[in-house]
């Protein structure tokens, strides 16, 4: 019984000094994780608190590289290998952040390349948590062979190359590619996260069993010989967003380009015309994406 009484009591104790105004709780030193704007007293940032504010995402010009190179289930950086490998490098992007005097014209370029031609509804629905900002942003293969990404789509953010002395001299041909390669990609992320859908009647009448060829694929209503169900929406997206209206009529033979694929030289029994028109006004009216004015706009 004493026993008993003696634990009681030194429970009391206990809880009596754990309780005591003394002992008051004092805030960590180490700093708070998250993303934070405006990073520096730029012109250009206004426009980037403005972002956060309306589609709750961080345009970052400030950050260190893992936020790029982490993923899921790798890290993307390229590395020198070890000289007994059989590669010199390990394959994966080789980037820099972006230099904060060339901040300003990449999101111009990232405004009216990609985000204009959304509502900010949607973007706030969609948009990744992170912008990330590059001066440099390349593939490098496993034998050292560079490729430049205009755009890249990671885990929780989409990151931007262009960031450098470099888009002073862009050229036009420069920056149709960089608009179609940043919606493109935003698209088809929104397509594999489900956050957008593609319409059951697009996929009607389009048989993808039967072998597709350069010669019969147009007729069938197909885009490219290497089509299955599953991304037949991203070659007409593709060749939405990348060709004007003027030039998927126009009259053109060959198969080298979208260029003609709705006239009927190229469209002889109409199908494509028909995707065509599912899909764009499905988008138009479902999620106010309008595809066939970003084809159509010149940057």
């Amino acid at each position: 019984m004493n026993q008993k009484i003696l634990y009681i009591f030194i429970c009391v104790v206990i809880l009596f000094v754990a309780c005591n105004d003394d002992d008051k709780l004092t805030p960590t030193e180490t700093p708070e994780f998250g993303y934070f704007v405006p990073q520096g007293e730029h012109d250009y940032d206004q426009a980037i608190v403005e972002w956060n504010k309306k589609c709750n995402t961080f345009i970052l010009y400030k950050y260190n590289l893992k936020e790029l190179y982490w993923q899921v289930n790798a890290w993307q950086e390229s590395q020198k290998q070890p000289e007994n490998a059989a590669y010199p490098y390990s394959a994966g992007l080789v980037a820099e952040v972006a230099d904060e005097e060339y901040v300003g014209l990449q999101l111009e370029l990232i405004e009216n390349s990609f985000l204009s031609f959304y509502r900010d509804t949607m973007l706030k629905r969609c948009i990744p948590l992170k912008l990330l900002l590059c001066s440099k942003m390349d593939w490098r293969d496993a034998r050292g062979a560079m490729k430049l990404y205009n755009v890249y789509s990671g885990y929780d953010y989409l990151a931007f190359n262009w960031g450098s002395a470099e888009i002073v001299s862009m050229t036009t041909d420069q920056k149709k590619v960089f608009k179609v390669e940043a919606n493109k990609l935003f698209l088809e992320r929104l397509l594999d996260k489900k956050k957008i859908v593609v319409p059951s009647d697009f996929y009607v009448g389009s048989n993808y069993t039967d072998r597709i060829t350069t010669t019969n694929m147009y007729s069938r209503g197909f885009l490219s010989r290497a089509t299955k169900q599953e991304d037949d929406v991203n070659y007409y997206i593709e060749a939405i967003i990348s060709t004007s209206y003027e030039d998927l009529n126009s009259e053109y033979n060959n198969v080298d380009s979208y260029k003609g694929v709705l006239n009927p030289i190229k469209d002889v029994n109409g199908l494509i015309r028909k995707k065509y028109d599912i899909l764009v006004n499905y988008f138009k009216g479902e999620y106010g994406i309008d595809l066939q004015k970003i084809g159509d706009s010149v940057i």
